[in-house]
């Protein structure tokens, strides 16, 4: 799935998804690829099979014509014990990657199509994941 190749600790601490003010003139924040996209309404955790549904199912529909950027990667690693053990004993084994996602970050961009079928495709797409999105397209200046 999707997990960065290399990494020093095989468990991580358990950290909140700090959701500061952010300017619009951040990276995460404008559609840099594609002409459409969904952008995230909450914070919250994506996980990696979440994300390859996500993609499996754009792929399917765009096929050739269209192009599609992920802009979103599993980079916390979350542990879990295995049901009915007793407390103590170290921290669990690791369990699966997620990706953190804050308020307003773009995560996935499209182009080559057009809107309404972009609008339809990400709306429908959108269900797939565990956290509100909002489909977003590129204003021209």
């Amino acid at each position: 799935m999707y997990k960065p190749k290399k990494f020093k600790y095989k468990k991580m601490q358990k950290k909140k998804i700090k959701n500061y003010y952010i300017t619009f003139t951040n990276k995460i924040l404008d559609l840099n690829f594609g002409v459409y996209g969904i952008k995230s309404i909450e914070k919250g955790l994506i996980k990696p099979n979440q994300i390859e549904s996500v993609r499996k199912s754009l792929s399917k529909e765009i096929k050739k014509l269209g192009k599609i950027w992920i802009r979103v990667f599993s980079t916390i690693v979350r542990s879990s014990k295995p049901a009915e053990v007793r407390m103590g004993k170290g921290k669990g084994n690791a369990d699966y990657w997620a990706a953190p996602v804050k308020s307003g970050q773009i995560l996935f961009e499209i182009s080559n199509i057009k809107f309404s079928i972009a609008k339809n495709l990400l709306k429908k797409v959108s269900y797939k994941l565990p956290i509100l999105t909002q489909f977003i397209k590129k204003y021209k200046n």
